[in-house]
């Protein structure tokens, strides 16, 4: 991967933070894209030029998606219908099992394990120090926050959320756009689109 070159997707704190996991891998970050719509906001951010998306220079297309929001599927789709190429990036600090499978513009920060025959799905971003546990299965768009440890056989289904340290038992499931709060310990299935918070996590509403 080293030596390439590559755009953030953002401007906001979380962007700049990428833009050096893209350093730290011997990527050439050539700025950031402004990913809403209408005019960028500011001409420059974390040192680097901030172009439109429909404006970037051309040659490399290649993107790494700046933001861990849960509104990451709209951004990546508006990236690829443009012309741009969401790129993998797992972090030179961060370790894979070798069994394990990778999809397309995944971001592993550093400090991240991952276990034997798990798989992360297109698009998910596993924050620092996040622990994946063997044989667990990382939906699309899934977003685990930083320090969460997750165990395994478990099953993290499309767009759910994990909150920083939020720790998941085995064998469970955590159904698609469910929010696991920040600390939360959950012991039992998470139904698609609940929110659970506390220890041990309870089912707050959706």
């Amino acid at each position: 991967m080293s030596g390439g070159e590559v755009h953030i997707a953002g401007t906001r704190s979380f962007a700049g933070e990428v833009a050096d996991y893209a350093r730290d891998a011997g990527l050439s970050v050539a700025g950031l894209l402004w990913s809403a719509e209408g005019e960028p906001g500011q001409a420059e951010a974390h040192g680097l030029p901030v172009r439109r998306v429909d404006d970037a220079p051309s040659g490399s297309r290649l993107v790494l998606v700046g933001t861990g929001d849960r509104d990451r599927r709209e951004i990546t789709e508006r990236l690829v219908s443009a012309g741009w190429q969401p790129l993998t990036l797992v972090h030179p600090h961060a370790h894979l099992a070798p069994s394990a499978r990778v999809g397309e513009g995944v971001l592993v920060a550093p400090g991240v394990v991952v276990g034997a025959y798990s798989t992360l799905g297109d698009h998910a971003v596993l924050g620092r120090g996040t622990l994946v546990g063997h044989h667990t299965e990382i939906g699309a768009f899934a977003t685990l926050g930083p320090g969460s440890n997750v165990a395994g056989n478990t099953r993290i289904e499309q767009d759910a959320f994990l909150g920083m340290g939020a720790v998941i038992r085995d064998h469970l499931t955590i159904g698609a756009a469910a929010v696991v709060g920040m600390g939360a310990v959950v012991v039992a299935d998470v139904a698609p689109k609940a929110h659970v918070r506390g220890v041990p996590g309870r089912d707050v509403g959706s």
